[in-house]
């Protein structure tokens, strides 16, 4: 198994018990009221989503054969990519910040920093991809 394979795998089960875990503050907002915090829901629900997405990806670079540093890196910005995504959302339910736009807030720079890192690994994963078939 690559290094990239391992990243993606050990992340997805870290964002998968995360997102369990997220559950907990979830149920307990909603047995109390109709509505929980959107940042909440958004980080519960994105990691819910991430934990296949990197589990598909483990499999797709070692179905390939994309290894090395290259295939390292591109997992690597992927995972950074990501998880800053569902650290933003969390830090903005803990501040219970309304508009993270607005705001300004600890969250929104860390969504902010999540995209084009997530882009740049993704484009590297595609190339790898891509040229290994």
């Amino acid at each position: 198994m690559s290094t990239a394979q391992k990243i993606f795998i050990v992340y997805g089960i870290v964002i998968a018990a995360y997102a369990f875990l997220l559950g907990i503050p979830l149920a307990a907002a909603r047995a109390k009221a109709p509505t929980a915090s959107r940042h909440l829901v958004n980080a519960h629900l994105s990691g819910l989503m991430q934990a296949p997405l990197h589990f598909g990806l483990a499999f797709v670079v070692g179905a390939v054969g994309f290894e090395g540093t290259l295939a390292t890196v591109g997992a690597a910005l992927v995972v950074a990519g990501t998880a800053l995504e569902t650290a933003g959302g969390t830090s903005n339910w803990l501040s219970e910040t309304d508009d993270q736009f607005a705001e300004n807030s600890t969250g929104y720079k860390l969504n902010s920093l999540s995209g084009p890192l997530a882009i740049i690994g993704i484009l590297i994963c595609l190339f790898g991809v891509l040229t290994n078939l």
